[in-house]
């Protein structure tokens, strides 16, 4: 894929145009491409990938947000990556999860002998989360999807879950899913996320696993980094991007797109994917139906997430490990990770790069979430990392995503066609089950699909 000018753009050499160049809308081109398909990409900003971005700061390669990645063996994300570049990116799992209670640590326990082992609670914790553990375990999806209009909290109250440092463990897992405490989480989608739901299995092999436990972690880094992944796809779509961009509207004509307007321009087309966040869609999608303007009208009341990661690099290694570490208490929540243990090429010879990520704290400046990160806990549990800091760096709203709440979950959300035919969409905030890029790619498969199938009717 090439950048050329606005100027140059013939709508007419294209057989899809993307509006919006995110993880999501990229996806997409890269299929497109693949079969044959001739892109176009316009995005409002002077880069492509969105939120699926990386960038050098002092000697380290960052990316925007911390993107460990889940389903990394056998997810929609790295299955995009895998059937259309080659060779396919290199992945390296984590060593698991560590959530540190006070002076406690613990992971979340994958058997009933761990449960019962469990250091965070005493026996009578232990018990209850057996019980709870065991439910969720051998929980189907269908079960799981009678529970999406209440919170998880309302969920574990009703099975009589109620241990205050479970429910706290619980909290910390979901939290930086969902982007809401499990008061707000829908009990839904943190039921998916616990037990890992993407592949169902039999009954048999869900009582297995509760007997014996797993040690596997379907989750890692990807060596490179967002940047060398974005370079990578965008280096393998056909056709041309634009920057400096901002799609203005999207036009309409009894009941089929018939273009879009770029920067005061107009360009007619009949196949258009945006990627655009769907809560501003209502501004942009002209339409004389009511169908559709009360379609894009419900969606723009969504409530995205808000995150912040600091980036730190050390003049030493200090974590020099690959797990997945978690403060649970002192609060707030926040979720540590030593990036250049999984790739040294971020950072320099001898030299360490640590992601914190947590939710923003509402009401508070930067300045103030950045001093709560590097307080209420980190200073004396992981007291080396403020001594070595040689790079420091803050970015804001990592996750540019849907809350997962009632009435926002993946069975509730739109995607991937809109009342106006050929007009498809995709993004982490559409249809398509997980978080993140695994949602991202979940939208772009449901968009694929929807135009291959509106295809063969048309032909």
């Amino acid at each position: 894929m090439q950048e050329i000018s606005l100027d140059q753009v013939d709508p007419s050499t294209y057989d899809v145009i993307v509006a919006g160049a995110g993880a999501g809308g990229l996806l997409t081109a890269l299929a497109l491409s693949d079969e044959g398909k001739r892109v176009l990409v316009m995005e409002k900003v002077d880069r492509v990938g969105g939120v699926w971005h990386g960038y050098w700061v002092d000697g380290f390669r960052v990316d925007q947000g911390l993107h460990v990645i889940t389903r990394v063996t056998r997810g929609a994300f790295v299955r995009f990556l895998k059937t259309f570049l080659s060779p396919p990116p290199e992945f390296v799992l984590h060593d698991g999860w560590d959530f540190r209670v006070n002076d406690k640590t613990g992971t979340i326990p994958s058997s009933i002998g761990e449960t019962l082992r469990w250091p965070l609670a005493g026996w009578r914790g232990r018990l209850g989360l057996v019980k709870i553990g065991a439910k969720i375990k051998t929980m189907k999806l269908e079960e799981m999807k009678k529970y999406k209009d209440i919170s998880f909290l309302e969920f574990m109250q009703s099975r009589g879950a109620t241990h205050q440092v479970t429910l706290d463990v619980m909290q910390s897992a979901i939290y930086m899913a969902a982007g809401v405490p499990i008061t707000e989480a829908s009990a839904y989608e943190a039921l998916r996320t616990l037990k890992d739901t993407d592949k169902e299995s039999s009954k048999l092999g869900s009582a297995k696993r509760l007997l014996l436990g797993s040690s596997e972690y379907d989750e890692g880094y990807v060596i490179g980094g967002m940047e060398g992944l974005v370079k990578r796809v965008v280096e393998t779509i056909n056709g041309d991007y634009v920057l400096n961009a901002p799609v203005e509207k999207i036009h309409e004509q009894d009941g089929k797109v018939t273009g879009l307007t770029v920067a005061g321009r107009e360009f007619a087309h009949t196949t258009i994917v945006s990627n655009i966040p769907l809560w501003s869609m209502d501004k942009i999608v002209q339409s004389d139906s009511q169908e559709t303007r009360d379609f894009f009208e419900r969606w723009s009341k969504m409530a995205p997430t808000q995150g912040i990661t600091l980036w730190l690099g050390l003049d030493r290694i200090v974590i020099g490990d690959r797990k997945n570490r978690v403060l649970v208490h002192p609060n707030p929540n926040r979720w540590i990770v030593s990036i250049s243990s999984f790739d040294p090429s971020c950072a320099p010879k001898g030299k360490e790069l640590v992601a914190i990520a947590m939710m923003i704290e509402p009401g508070k400046s930067v300045e103030e979430n950045v001093a709560i990160m590097k307080g209420n806990g980190l200073e004396k549990y992981h007291p080396g990392i403020l001594d070595h800091i040689e790079m420091e760096h803050v970015q804001t709203s990592y996750a540019t995503r849907a809350k997962l709440i009632p009435g926002q979950t993946d069975l509730d959300r739109p995607g991937p066609r809109t009342p106006i035919s050929g007009l498809y969409i995709v993004g982490t905030d559409t249809a398509g089950s997980g978080v993140g890029l695994q949602q991202a790619a979940q939208s772009a498969d449901g968009a694929l699909k929807a135009i291959h199938e509106d295809q063969s009717i048309i032909s």
